[in-house]
Formats: C-alpha cells, structure tokens, sequence
C-alpha cells in the first residue's frame, strides 16, 4: 500500500513540476498577424483623440478570419521588434504602414466598425 501511495505522490509531484515548466517557458499565442495598414498619432489639441493606434488588416488566430481592427496602444502595451529570430524592444514611433506585425490583445473586442481592442504586446516583423 506504502509503494502504490508514494508512485501516486511522485506521479502528482511529476506532473506539477511539468505543468510549471511548461507555463514558464510557454510563449502565449498570437492573437493577429497582419500587416499595419495605418498609424494614428495623438492629437494634444482633440481630447476625443489622445491615444495611440494602429490599423491592421490581418487574420484572427482563433477562426483564421482576415478582418481589420483597430489596436489601440496604451501605457502597458509591449512593443518589440524582432529581426531574424532575434527579439528587442521598440516604440511606437517604429511602427510604419506596410510593416508585418504579430498582436496580443488584452481586453474584449469592441463590435464596432472597424472592431477595436487595446494590444498587450505587439511585435514588429523584418
């Protein structure tokens, strides 16, 4: 009885250890890739416009259905750049129309038109 209770405790213990591997070193999924048709720029002078946005036109992971959404870009908003495989941070000002780029959304999709959501990460593709 001692042998089966302690092969199910190794079993348990094994299987947390994979699970908290696999969550620290798992990269969350893509919610959009897509090419950056425009860039919105803040207007100090419009207190309708004070933030930052993009517009891309690309396919949602989910249902591979290619829509434009309009991503807004706030203060908690990762942008990187990755360039032949290597990873490093950017600014918004580095994002230019026609770029490739990869979305993370946080936040629901607002159903509008175009939808619009708040990005957690966007990555610049070269």
């Amino acid at each position: 009885m001692r042998v089966i209770t302690l092969i199910a405790l190794l079993l348990v213990l094994f299987m947390g250890v994979a699970y908290g591997v696999f969550c620290a070193t798992g990269e969350e999924p893509v919610d959009m890739k897509g090419q950056v048709v425009g860039v919105c720029y803040p207007d100090s002078q419009n207190v309708t416009n004070n933030t930052e946005s993009v517009l891309v036109q690309g396919t949602m992971a989910d249902n591979n259905q290619t829509m434009n959404i309009s991503v807004k870009i706030s203060e908690e908003t990762i942008i990187m750049e990755n360039s032949a495989g290597q990873s490093s941070n950017s600014s918004f000002e580095n994002i230019q129309p026609g770029q490739a780029v990869e979305i993370r959304f946080t936040g629901p999709l607002l159903q509008s038109y175009p939808p619009q959501t708040t990005a957690s990460q966007i990555t610049i593709l070269k």
